[in-house]
């Protein structure tokens, strides 16, 4: 989740997703019912949902299931009222055939997505995703004074996504770094803080996400799994 849009929360999520999938069951569901990035990263896109006794099916990768309201109404774009979106997100989680632990990718904001999740799932584990930009902390503060100081959250993960790359084995940071003493000094505590890479190459993967095997994928495993 952020507060900030642009920061790679879709890329994250799926890649993060699959990195759990590799050892237990997961399902994925997009949460942002605008643009529904999530079937389009995996090659989804213009696809429907299949419906069972026990719901909606969700696409499968392996052992990573997918629900996205992309498989309802296709390639068509959603614009709907604020009281609406809260229904339709409440129902694509209802009515979904759920298997395993289940990853939330959410849109940027603090809207009704946000509220959603917290009547659903209470006890979820944030994971914050923003960049290094002084930009995107301002604005994914906001976030954060709500799910830790406002909700008391104390499981909190911190993710600077785009935070760095390899340039002939030196580490480069094109866009700063966080100053994560000036945020302990704020209040936040964080359980992790993951530092994800730069890699140019992820833009080949689009539409097939579930093939890339590079070091972003390959850091979210070392940091989250072991």
């Amino acid at each position: 989740m952020s507060a900030k849009g642009g920061v790679g929360k879709s890329i994250f999520s799926a890649i993060f997703s699959l990195v759990l999938s590799e050892k237990e069951d997961v399902t994925l569901i997009d949460m942002d019912i605008h643009t529904m990035a999530s079937s389009k990263l995996f090659g989804f896109e213009g696809k429907l949902h299949e419906v069972s006794k026990n719901g909606i099916e969700p696409f499968n990768i392996g052992r990573l299931n997918l629900i996205s309201l992309s498989g309802v109404v296709k390639n068509n774009y959603v614009i709907l009222p604020g009281g609406n979106q809260s229904s339709v997100m409440e129902s694509l989680i209802s009515f979904s055939n759920l298997k395993g632990n289940v990853v939330f990718d959410m849109p940027p904001g603090l809207g009704d997505e946000l509220l959603v999740l917290e009547k659903l799932a209470n006890n979820y584990s944030p994971l914050v995703v923003t960049t290094p930009s002084k930009v995107s902390i301002k604005v994914v503060k906001y976030l954060l004074d709500y799910i830790e100081k406002e909700k008391g959250k104390k499981n909190v993960s911190l993710v600077v996504n785009m935070a760095y790359f390899n340039c002939d084995d030196k580490i480069v940071k094109p866009f700063g770094s966080v100053n994560y003493d000036e945020l302990k000094y704020e209040g936040y505590s964080f359980d992790k803080i993951v530092e994800i890479p730069i890699d140019p190459k992820i833009e080949d993967y689009i539409g097939r996400i579930q093939d890339y095997s590079g070091e972003i994928k390959e850091k979210i495993k070392n940091d989250f799994l072991k």
